[in-house]
């Protein structure tokens, strides 16, 4: 029964892992050298389903054999209610039996002899109508020893085939990395947050063998500041808040505001008197994203909540009209950047700890001290009556609530214009470790480059003069170069229609900034979409591997010598090299070109140049195009193709929705339930179908049709770079909305008559559905990290 309980595969191992970590943080001899691993093995692909198994060990204290016997009881847990990991003695049953049908437990204190094993067989359990479980002895080679290993095998089918689907390891290290990044980090692992109460514990983790990296929050320096109103508010807003100490009951978890004899919930004696206390911090990240932002919920050290964004939410106890106060500027599109770490230990959460009790009142009193009673912004909280919102949160939101570039509201910039894209990338540097990325001096710099270049602007002034030393004119008609000579002012090209163009100078006035390569190549990616089905490593016999990223642009693209050009191409770093193709120039438009096979020429181009070889572009080309297999043109590489964009789609749909599982299940049209449980038991005959639907285990089987009829039902969750990146919520008019909607949804029902006719498809039919992938490719939204 307690196998059949809904976890997802990194949640059974969070709950071996709380365990082990447990016994790290209770262990007083741990020191800063020698903190505590764990090291989890999964199943690797293509091994025979009965070798599969999945271990979880640690270098712990180890148990004796009364604390093994009583950690295999279920219900039965040493720790207290709060102040540990482990809530209610159920994580190790829940967690092995979700996993498999055998698990083998090993286990051993420093200077014992021996192991202590145990092994619970459920079938043999079953059959023997007995759930007695022997223990027995192995001899240890080493006396030294210590630690505890759990592994699991015969592995439930569902689990058996999610942990061998390709980079799983690499998923359930990010998942874990983002859930124990406290206290995975170490002491200095965050120069931005110097209080001493939030330093990490440097415990160490493994998957396959592999360190789980903490995911480090990319904020800016607690130093940092905006002014507003005034006053200077930091980058970084601490929180330490103590409330009453309380009595808590540790069986049932309820907390008593007086000394009580008993509890009242419950009638247990087993009360202790605790401090209580809201710490963490809030502050504003080095860039904006639409989904990664929010405040992260700790509990003793382990995230409950990530990137909560219900935090933004403010809810009229008048009406009881739930608003999202954030992000709601005119640089919403490019999402929020308001993130934080708030520890919450002393507030209770669910049994599967994916959320706290929010009908606490300690919840309650958290989110008000964290965001504040009233609305965030200021025009609303007047009409309504409420005092300014001075929160933690709400001294962000209304000093960093614009998105200029400059230092005035710490956003990187160039020109004008602010680098949301390449501060993103430079987050993704950060993330990889690179030390130059590590803290915010380059955003700083470049928000200071925005500043420099305003202050510029402001001081040439709106005039410029002729050559010829006439009077002054305008800026609205001499900044326009002749129809000979294109000048690079600001960020846009335009062009002159004036009768005298014989009057301007040929070379750029004073003002005119000058684009370097890099920057012209930056403009380039800003405007631009990765046509993913021509990026890759390509290796040529005797050219070299290169590592090739084609992008269609939307900006007109320029060759060395200055001329127009459909495509051009930069080598960089490490063997890469980027081509980009300006899909609009007449030659695709008017001619029908395919920009694909100008990027291969390219890249062939490319390829030579490097190598110095007199082998043809056109035999080069051929193998390149060869190396890439989406551009096989047939019926089955169609399908092939199809298949694959679709399960893109799909797992990102399940780690978006998963949450929203009931909401998904129920706006599906009937039809499209009995296809998809139709298509569950072909393929996976053990799956629970009715648990599936609750966990969002069913989205895997959903036909394109499923999937296009949940655009129309739940655009507000699978839009606007959540599943898709097509826009939807900012566009005003309904029609607009529907508009992009129904597009979307069209695309993939286009998909799923083509996969459904087995008759055979012509020419024009690959043509369409090439195009149809193409569309819905360059609408695929990122994964999250």
């Amino acid at each position: 029964m307690l196998g059949d309980i809904p976890y997802k595969p990194w949640q059974c191992l969070a709950e071996l892992i709380d365990n082990a970590f447990d016994d790290f943080l209770s262990d007083s001899c741990r020191d800063s050298q020698n903190p505590g691993d764990v090291y989890i093995t999964l199943p690797r692909q293509g091994s025979p389903d009965g070798d599969a198994f999945v271990c979880v060990a640690d270098n712990g204290r180890g148990m004796s054999r009364t604390q093994l016997e009583l950690a295999l009881r279920a219900g039965y847990s040493p720790n207290s209610r709060y102040g540990s990991l482990g809530l209610f003695g159920m994580g190790f049953n829940i967690a092995t039996a979700n996993l498999g049908a055998i698990t083998e437990v090993r286990t051993s204190r420093a200077g014992d002899e021996n192991w202590l094993v145990a092994e619970i067989n459920f079938p043999e359990m079953q059959q023997n109508k007995t759930f007695t479980v022997p223990l027995r002895q192995e001899p240890k080679e080493d006396p030294a020893d210590h630690g505890t290993e759990i592994t699991v095998s015969k592995l439930r089918s569902d689990k058996r085939s999610a942990l061998r689907r390709s980079q799983v390891a690499s998923t359930i290290r990010d998942q874990l990395g983002r859930v124990y990044s406290y206290l995975l980090r170490d002491k200095q692992a965050v120069p931005e947050i110097p209080s001493t109460s939030l330093t990490g514990r440097g415990f160490r983790l493994y998957v396959n063998g592999t360190a789980v990296k903490p995911r480090l929050p990319c904020i800016w320096s607690a130093s940092r500041s905006v002014t507003y109103q005034g006053f200077e508010i930091n980058a970084v807003q601490h929180i330490d808040h103590d409330l009453t100490p309380a009595w808590a009951c540790q069986d049932c978890g309820h907390w008593h505001r007086v000394s009580p004899e008993k509890c009242v919930e419950c009638g247990s004696e087993n009360l202790d008197l605790r401090e209580r206390k809201i710490v963490g911090w809030v502050g504003i990240q080095r860039y904006l994203h639409l989904s990664d932002f929010g405040v992260d919920f700790l509990r003793n050290g382990r995230k409950i909540l990530v990137s909560d964004r219900d935090i933004f939410n403010w809810e009229n106890p008048d009406t009881g009209e739930s608003v999202v106060e954030y992000p709601i500027e005119l640089g919403a599109t490019q999402g929020g950047r308001i993130v934080g770490e708030i520890h919450l230990d002393h507030v209770p959460v669910t049994y599967q700890k994916n959320d706290f009790k929010r009908e606490s009142r300690d919840w309650i009193t958290a989110v008000q001290l964290v965001r504040g009673e009233g609305p965030l912004q200021p025009r609303k909280a007047a009409n309504l009556k409420y005092d300014p919102n001075t929160s933690p949160i709400g001294k962000l939101f209304n000093a960093y609530r614009r998105n200029d570039p400059g230092t005035k509201c710490l956003i990187p910039g160039e020109g004008g214009k602010a680098l949301h894209d390449k501060a993103r990338e430079w987050a993704s540097f950060f993330r990889k470790g690179l030390p130059e990325y590590f803290t915010d001096e380059k955003w700083y710099e470049q928000a200071q480059k925005a500043d420099k270049y305003r202050t510029e602007k402001a001081q040439s002034g709106p005039e410029t003069t002729r050559a010829n030393g006439d009077s002054p004119v305008s800026a609205a008609t001499s900044t326009r170069p002749t129809s000979d000579v294109l000048i690079r002012t600001g960020l846009d090209f335009e062009e002159d229609t004036s009768t005298d163009n014989v009057a301007m100078v040929a070379e750029p006035p004073a003002f005119a900034v000058v684009e370097t390569e890099e920057q012209r190549f930056t403009r380039y990616r800003d405007h631009a979409s990765s046509m993913a089905d021509l990026s890759g490593a390509v290796s040529v016999a005797h050219l070299g591997r290169r590592h090739i990223t084609v992008y269609d642009t939307t900006e007109p693209l320029i060759d060395h010598s200055g001329r127009v050009t459909p495509c051009v191409s930069r080598t960089g770093r490490g063997n890469t090299v980027e081509v980009y193709v300006n899909s609009d120039h007449e030659v695709f438009k008017e001619f029908g070109r395919d920009p694909r096979d100008y990027a291969v020429i390219e890249i062939a181009d490319v390829l030579r140049a490097l190598a110095n070889t007199s082998d043809s572009t056109a035999r080069v080309a051929a193998e390149v195009t060869s190396q890439f297999p989406d551009q096989r043109f047939t019926d089955a590489s169609m399908r092939e193709r199809a298949t694959v964009l679709l399960n893109r789609v799909r797992n990102q749909l399940e780690a978006v929705g998963s949450p929203h599982a009931s909401m998904l299940w129920s706006s599906l049209p009937q039809a499209e339930k009995q296809a998809a449980e139709k298509h569950a038991a072909s393929t996976e005959p053990r799956l629970v179908w009715d648990d599936a639907t609750l966990s969002g285990e069913f989205i895997p089987h959903l036909t394109p049709d499923g999937i296009a009829a949940l655009v129309r039902a739940q655009p507000e969750l699978l839009l606007d770079d959540a599943v898709f990146t097509t826009k939807w919520s900012t566009w005003n008019d309904p029609e607009a909305r529907a508009s992009q909607v129904s597009r979307l949804s069209r695309l993939l029902e286009v998909i799923g008559s083509f996969l459904a006719d087995t008759s055979g498809n012509t020419r024009i039919d690959l043509a369409m559905m090439r195009l149809t992938l193409d569309a819905i490719s360059t609408e695929m939204a990122e994964a999250s990290e």
